[in-house]
């Protein structure tokens, strides 16, 4: 009888570690699969859209001290770019500044080259004696 016991304990356990073995490897295939979609995010040049019936364009105001991660929030919440985390992560990567302003952006520019557009005019701005 105790035998039996120690038996379907160490059942108990065997398959425990197979349960834990299956939810690892779940879990490190969500990581990958995520992992890869956030930065192709990052660093393609893709826009969100590629037709031009679907073409918004849309003014962002942009207010001194602003940051990154709240204009490309605004940005998503408007649909004209896919992530706003990623616009962040890409002002950071191509160490882009932005400058206070009313800029025009369009769903047919990539975050990535919203982020250089806006580094470029910071670059006008400052040049000029904006900052």
């Amino acid at each position: 009888m105790r035998k039996r016991k120690e038996e379907k304990k160490e059942d108990f356990f065997h398959y425990m570690k197979i349960i834990i073995a299956i939810l690892a490897v779940a879990f490190l295939i969500l990581a990958c699969y995520f992992g890869y979609r956030f930065g192709r995010m990052v660093f393609s040049d893709a826009s969100l859209t590629n037709s031009i019936d679907s073409n918004r364009t849309y003014l962002i105001t942009v207010e001194a001290g602003e940051s990154a991660l709240s204009i490309g929030m605004e940005l998503e919440k408007n649909g004209i770019i896919e992530s706003g985390l990623a616009f962040f992560v890409q002002t950071k990567v191509y160490a882009c500044k932005i400058a206070p302003g009313t800029y025009e952006v369009s769903s047919k520019m990539s975050s990535k080259s919203i982020a250089k557009y806006f580094n470029t005019e910071y670059s006008k701005a400052k040049q000029s004696g904006g900052q």
